[in-house]
């Protein structure tokens, strides 16, 4: 599915109108970012209860900063190794657009990993904060350019 079919189903997926012009606004960014990861369909591991698998990191450094994130992977393949055989898992697919979309509400992850097909541990990392500010800019920009100028004599 193309982006502009992605952004589309999830404008008509949306729980309710405003939702729906909420991602319509943001749909640009959407686009710019999933645009530039290299598939726009990954592979994400979850529970039969449909919750995503997380995983904490810790730092080499200083192990007692961490961080949660969730895999996103490149192909069913690519994510059944993620899965490790665990018969409570499975993986199904997600439109990289949504990912972006769904990561903004989940406050418990700090970052989606894209993992890329060839070279194990490659992946491109968007932190849910930095894409928070971008969000958060580009509907004050929205919001500035709907504002009447102040200085009107």
């Amino acid at each position: 599915m193309d982006i502009e079919k992605q952004i589309q189903t999830l404008i008509d997926e949306a729980p309710d109108q405003t939702t729906g012009q909420a991602i319509l606004l943001v749909a640009p960014l959407l686009k710019e970012i999933a645009g530039q990861l290299p598939k726009q369909l990954y592979y994400v591991v979850q529970s039969l209860g449909q919750g995503w698998v997380m995983t904490t990191l810790r730092g080499r450094q200083d192990p007692k900063a961490t961080k949660t994130i969730i895999y996103a992977y490149p192909s069913l393949a690519a994510a059944a190794v993620g899965a490790a055989d665990n018969p409570q898992m499975m993986a199904l697919p997600h439109p990289s657009t949504h990912l972006l979309f769904q990561l903004l509400s989940l406050k418990q992850v700090d970052s989606i990993i894209f993992m890329q097909e060839k070279g194990k541990g490659q992946g491109v990392e968007v932190p849910r904060t930095m894409l928070e500010q971008v969000m958060r800019s580009q509907l004050q920009q929205l919001n500035d350019k709907d504002q009447p100028p102040t200085d009107i004599a």
